[in-house]
């Protein structure tokens, strides 16, 4: 595989990545009881959301991987937090996938009391932290990139804003509505870097 068919497909990884994880933030339902969480609807979204952190994160890996050592020690520090953030956040959806569900089916006090599962003992610890590594992560690999010249300076700028918008949304002082709006904003960063890089890419290749 050559580097630019690596920028490619982590390119085209982000840009799918960006678009599904918009759409499972915008469309997640508000209220989560027991008949929410057994729904078809419920394992679509989250599904489609398991989905937007494997490709993120592989596009996020290909992308790194082809500018580690212009990305120096940010570069790497930023990768490390993103990817240990959405190693924990696929956790807790793998739960709101295969088991929140069946509990919410055949054991509904236990999401009563609960709820999704993510405010659930340890897991109300756990799960803000998996969010604040992972765009604190994208927030500093964003500007390693940005210092290097390897993104265009406008989607560069954008992952970092957005991140930490996306970060401020997802914490006590953002709410259901800014959380849905700094989701959105942050997949379209991750997809403006997935077009800049594809572009990059693209280029690369015809004056080859």
């Amino acid at each position: 595989m050559t580097r630019e068919t690596l920028i490619r497909a982590g390119a085209a990884g982000m840009i799918v990545a960006g678009a599904a994880l918009g759409y499972s933030y915008v469309s997640h339902p508000h209220h989560m009881t027991p008949e929410t969480i057994a729904s078809p609807g419920w394992i679509a979204i989250h599904a489609l959301f398991a989905l937007s952190l494997v490709l993120g994160l592989l596009g996020t890996t290909a992308l790194y991987a082809a500018t580690a050592l212009r990305s120096g020690a940010l570069g790497l520090a930023g990768y490390v937090t993103l990817f240990v953030g959405m190693m924990m956040i696929f956790g807790l959806d793998y739960y709101e996938v295969l088991i929140a569900p069946y509990l919410a089916l055949h054991y509904p006090a236990v999401i009563s009391d609960h709820g999704a599962g993510d405010a659930m003992g340890a897991v109300a610890v756990a799960f803000p932290l998996a969010g604040l590594l992972a765009v604190l992560g994208y927030a500093a690999l964003g500007a390693a990139w940005l210092r290097a010249g390897i993104m265009p300076r406008v989607p560069a700028v954008a992952l970092i804003v957005a991140a930490l918008a996306f970060g401020a949304g997802l914490s006590p002082l953002g709410g259901l509505v800014a959380a849905r709006i700094t989701a959105a904003a942050f997949g379209l960063a991750l997809i403006a870097i997935g077009a800049a890089a594809w572009r990059a890419a693209a280029t690369r290749r015809a004056e080859a």
